[in-house]
């Protein structure tokens, strides 16, 4: 071994305290790095797995198809598989319970995460298996071998174009009992029907006529989950499918979307160069403070023969000593951090679906790490290599830390000192006497400042508020779902009133909304939009909208907010015996113009349309055809502001006094409810027993909804908050490094100014203000940069909510209360570092001081 690789191992295992604090920089780099990677590469592989076993693996599935649709898919060449079923309409009973009923198939059941837990697949059409929430919802036995009645409701059209529906009571014997994961029906937002099956229509046996049967079919894209509406509207329009019926699987889809955003987000690759800056410019200070204790020694070293290059291998060596423990040290205390964190993290979605998470741990995210200690140990002893090379033994014993003056520097100094004392100057100029290090130790804490302020800035919080009040217009929804035959199930005014007595409920509003037909002619509707819908053109043309029905309440406060044209008053009144209507009648054109146009260009104040609503009698749907007048149009924004359908579909609106004459009956099939404290737990629950004992009703509040938000927030905020406290402990002990080092290469200074009378408190003081000096300093360099990212992310909102009718989502708003907080953290890390770099000055001996030459 060589005596400068002993005399630097020797030095290393001299100097304890500072050779630990290297590796603990190095470590700390790696561990964050790797950890981070791994962690998120387990859990990513982790949650996909799971959520795969519990949504399925298919990504669309197109409903009501007819045969020749049904092949094309089966045929299309970026579809990768297809499962087909019979779609046989829905079973329905007294109750108004209303489920899917489709014809067995193995690989559909196991596609849609169900499980034959009792009996076996039907044989024949007069058997039937059925979900078990299907069993429980409508209250039946899992008895097997039970005769069940019900009433087969099936929609069609018939060889003319018009919507029909086709009843019949027909009486199965339950033969089997499927069950799916509980977390299957957990998607917090997303209403997912129960399911029955039979043996479907065969040329022996028809439980429908066959011209009526269409067909539902599981597709399973070449391309993934990427972007399935778009794949779905470019397969309608290959194959002419027309307004083809489909629907994404919203839970997997969703779910491996916002991992894949994760991954993928940039905001993860600032933060892993944020580490290794932040590693490295912490190695670079200690390395720093090692060169200017040991300087003389180098010198020494020249003087009895050393060379450059000698004397540079010794900042090697000790670089790679540190840099191997270093790295070897992150990379076991990663492994043992990630482990812990991806067993202990979304641990429900691995109960429901029954997995152990494993840790993955990959070639690349090990070179990562290496190359992040690598990088952050020879980016900081650089300039110490260069530097020590150059020393020699007379500028060794002389050497001194140069200040110069600058023109100007008298008036500065005099304001300063007139506004903090001499001592108060004193502190800000020794900052300058090392503007690199100083610079280095104030970029440090505003990196962790910068990743505060983006993260914790009251605008991401208006954010998150707006959402919530895009997804619910309400305090508390309660409405009947996917599950109920909406066509017979109702809220009564017994039902409103018991809401409205209910202490903390500000108000209830009744809204009565049908699926309907709107009537139009060939050209009539936009083209871009015709194609984004894939529709094509016939005879008779026809398209889904909803009629949405107000008390006068709502529409004299709140839907005259959204009146673009015409008058409020004529809504809910007659013209010539037709009803006064407000129509929503836009559409976001996203592939061409990128703004709000009109999915019919010509429909104006004073036209006339005919629009279709399915309407009850003894037991038989059918639908009624009745003319409406345009009276208003209300404005893009109604979808996210208003009550409109995010999914911006043509509306029509009017008042629940029309009712009669559009839908034959005045009935209330959803109730909005605000509160007096929107996040009362009691008023909520109080409400919540309300909707439980209405049958098929389902109860949705904002509480809920900010609690999920919550929630999936806390995760965000814990790793962040982690990021910050790091970057501003390294921060500390880069100013801790950088103050004791000028005090340091100040000693001969400081001992004279104690000579010539110099307290140690004024001392302590002089330090206290060059601490304060660069928290100052570090806060404004903070500004600059987060400014910057908030305003874009306010620019990235106002676009990106555009296509839902706001034209100004949101405005900047400087982070004042964030700045405040920030900056009293700063200057308390500030303080910690100067009480404890300046705790030798009252032992520090005045004669050993002027005499030292250092």
């Amino acid at each position: 071994m060589g005596i400068y690789l002993k005399m630097s191992l020797a030095y290393l295992r001299k100097k304890k305290l500072r050779t630990s604090l290297l590796i603990l920089g190095v470590a700390l780099g790696v561990v964050l790095i790797f950890g981070t990677s791994v962690i998120n590469k387990s859990k990513y592989k982790n949650d996909v797995e799971a959520i795969n076993k519990l949504y399925g693996g298919y990504h669309l599935e197109f409903k009501d198809l007819n045969s020749d649709g049904n092949e094309k898919l089966k045929n299309d060449k970026d579809v990768s598989k297809t499962t087909t079923v019979q779609n046989l309409g829905n079973i329905v009973d007294e109750k108004g319970n209303s489920f899917p009923l489709r014809s067995a198939n193995k690989d559909y059941v196991a596609n849609k995460s169900g499980k034959l837990t009792k009996g076996r697949l039907p044989n024949n059409n007069n058997e039937i298996v059925m979900e078990e929430n299907t069993l429980e919802a409508m209250d039946i036995s899992d008895k097997l071998n039970t005769t069940l009645d019900f009433t087969i409701k099936k929609k069609y059209k018939d060889d003319e174009g018009n919507n029909k529906v086709y009843t019949v009571d027909k009486k199965f014997k339950l033969v089997g009992v499927i069950k799916k994961p509980e977390g299957f029906y957990d998607f917090y937002d997303i209403n997912i029907p129960f399911e029955a099956f039979t043996y479907g229509n065969d040329e022996k046996n028809n439980i429908i006529p066959p011209d009526i049967i269409t067909y539902d079919n599981l597709l399973s894209l070449k391309s993934g989950s990427q972007n399935p509406d778009g794949q779905a509207h470019k397969i309608m329009a290959k194959h002419n499918l027309g307004e083809a019926s489909y629907s994404p699987n919203m839970p997997l889809v969703r779910q491996l979307m916002d991992k894949k955003i994760d991954r993928e987000n940039p905001e993860a690759y600032k933060r892993e160069v944020l580490i290794i800056i932040t590693a490295a410019i912490f190695v670079f200070n200690i390395f720093n403070i090692t060169l200017n204790e040991t300087i003389k020694e180098m010198g020494l070293l020249r003087l009895i023969g050393a060379s450059k290059k000698k004397v540079r291998c010794m900042i090697i060596y000790q670089a790679l000593i540190i840099m191997a423990l270093g790295i070897a040290v992150g990379l076991v205390l990663g492994v043992i951090s990630s482990y812990i964190v991806v067993n202990t993290s979304n641990p429900f979605i691995y109960q429901e679906a029954v997995i152990k998470p494993k840790l993955y741990v990959s070639n690349e995210n090990i070179m990562k790490a290496i190359i992040t200690g690598v990088f952050s140990v020879f980016a900081s002893c650089i300039i110490p290599i260069f530097k020590v090379g150059n020393v020699s033994s007379i500028e060794a014993t002389k050497k001194t830390d140069k200040f110069k003056g600058y023109r100007g520097s008298y008036r500065v100094g005099k304001f300063l000192s007139k506004i903090f004392g001499f001592y108060g100057y004193m502190g800000f100029k020794n900052i300058g006497r090392n503007k690199s290090r100083a610079l280095i130790s104030m970029i440090s804490i505003a990196l962790g400042g910068y990743v505060f302020l983006t993260t914790f800035s009251s605008m991401k919080e208006e954010v998150s508020d707006k959402i919530e009040n895009m997804q619910k217009r309400y305090d508390i929804t309660i409405q009947f779902g996917v599950n109920s035959d909406i066509d017979n199930v109702v809220y009564t005014d017994s039902d409103v009133n018991k809401l409205k007595n209910i202490d903390g409920v500000k108000s209830v509003i009744p809204l009565q909304i049908e699926s309907g037909l709107l009537d139009y002619k060939k050209n009539e509707m936009d083209k871009d939009f015709a194609k984004s819908k894939g529709i094509q053109e016939q005879e008779k043309m026809e398209y889904n909208m909803d009629v949405k029905l107000f008390g006068p309440d709502y529409i004299k406060h709140t839907l005259k907010n959204f009146l673009q044209e015409g008058h409020i008053y004529e809504i809910g009144s007659l013209s010539k015996g037709m009803p006064n209507v407000a129509v929503y009648n836009y559409f976001y054109d996203e592939s061409k113009t990128n703004e709000f146009k009109k999915v019919f260009p010509d429909l104006k104040i004073g036209d006339t349309i005919t629009i279709k609503v399915p309407t009850t009698e003894d037991g038989n749907t059918e639908y009624k055809e009745s003319k409406v007048r345009v009276c208003a149009i209300l404005k893009p924004d109604w979808m996210s502001k208003g009550d409109g359908d995010l999914a911006r579909n043509f509306e029509i609106v009017t008042a629940n006094s029309l009712s009669k004459h559009i839908v034959g009956e005045k009935k209330y099939n959803k109730l909005g409810i605000n509160l007096e404290d929107t996040y009362d737990k009691t008023v909520n629950e109080k409400v919540r027993k309300v909707s439980n004992n209405i049958h098929l009703s389902q109860f949705e509040s904002k509480l809920s909804f900010n609690e999920m938000m919550d929630s999936s927030a806390k995760e965000h905020t814990k790793s962040q908050l982690s990021i910050v406290v790091l970057v501003l402990i390294i921060a500390g002990i880069n100013i801790f490094c950088t103050i004791k080092t000028n005090l340091l290469i100040r000693k001969k200074e400081i001992a004279t100014l104690r000579a010539i009378g110099l307290s140690v408190k004024n001392m302590k003081k002089m330090v206290i203000y060059e601490a304060l000096a660069y928290a100052i300093l570090s806060f404004i360099i903070t500004l600059i940069p987060s400014i910057m990212n908030l305003t874009k992310f306010v620019n990235w909102n106002n676009g990106a909510y555009k296509n839902y009718g706001i034209e100004n989502f949101m405005s900047f708003i400087f982070p004042v209360e964030e700045s405040i907080i920030f900056f009293v953290i700063s200057v308390t890390v500030c303080l910690i570092a100067v009480a404890t770099s300046s705790r030798d000055l009252k032992n520090m001996s005045i004669i050993e001081g002027i005499k030292d030459n250092d």
